[in-house]
């Protein structure tokens, strides 16, 4: 009887540690991590990967409850963490860059509640937002994400010291994209809001009799949309850049160049 009880503490200690790795991952992860994704969706989509990556490798049998064994989980959490943590810079870049232009054309004060995050946010970032959303889909970045998972019990297997200040600086440093890339996402838009704000500005002066409030609010907002309409197929190029540029950072994260 103890030697069955021995062997059920065995699988569930090796079985405990992927499925860690998994579960932080996809906790973290845009689209995955979503308050609209139910709960029991993502424990059963973390509950598969695990099953089928399980026969693939071998796991060390530590006990969880002991110092080693803690130490473990915490590195397994950390690792899946930041692999979601770079992805979900992307989103919020891109929600960053929906807000400079919501303020520049206007709509800073439109605001409504992020099914996913729960929290107020312009209308131009949530349509942002979705578009990402698409891009993410359309490329395949779920089955990329997956594949770059599963992989990364290979390159990083569990047990041998893997985690290094080096790569959570790394993490860090790749948190910039927050502020670059919503510079470039919105600074076509922005950029042409502004030359129509300057214009307003300068027929106020030429024309004081003129009502520009009354006038430029209508027009800044006509030329927003109209801005957003043109630029569609350049957000999306620019959206599926910093995708492609956060798999590569998860890769070198791994250590594949």
């Amino acid at each position: 009887m103890f030697a069955v009880w021995d062997d059920v503490l065995a699988l569930l200690y090796t079985f405990l540690w992927p499925m860690t790795r998994i579960s932080a991952c996809l906790l973290a992860t845009p689209i995955f991590s979503a308050m609209s994704v139910n709960t029991t969706v993502r424990i059963s989509l973390a509950m598969i990967l695990t099953i089928l990556i399980y026969p693939l490798h071998d796991w060390p049998v530590i006990d969880v409850l002991s110092g080693a064994g803690l130490v473990l989980l915490l590195e397994q959490v950390a690792i899946g963490v930041m692999m979601g943590l770079i992805l979900q810079i992307v989103f919020a870049a891109v929600s960053a860059a929906g807000e400079f232009i919501s303020l520049s054309m206007g709509l800073g004060f439109a605001m409504m509640v992020d099914p996913n995050s729960g929290v107020q946010t312009p209308v131009v970032s949530q349509f942002m937002v979705i578009l990402a959303t698409l891009v993410f889909v359309s490329i395949g970045g779920h089955l990329i994400l997956i594949e770059l998972l599963l992989d990364s019990f290979r390159l990083w297997p569990i047990g041998e010291p893997q985690l290094e200040m080096a790569m959570v600086w790394d993490v860090l440093q790749w948190s910039i994209l927050l502020f670059t890339g919503a510079a470039l996402i919105a600074l076509p838009a922005m950029i042409i809001l502004l030359l129509t704000n300057s214009g307003m500005g300068v027929i106020s002066r030429a024309a004081p009799s003129l009502n520009v409030f009354a006038v430029g609010f209508p027009l800044t907002l006509l030329m927003g949309i109209v801005v957003l309409l043109i630029l569609l197929p350049t957000f999306m190029g620019n959206i599926q850049g910093l995708w492609f540029e956060a798999f590569q950072q998860i890769r070198l994260l791994l250590g594949v160049s």
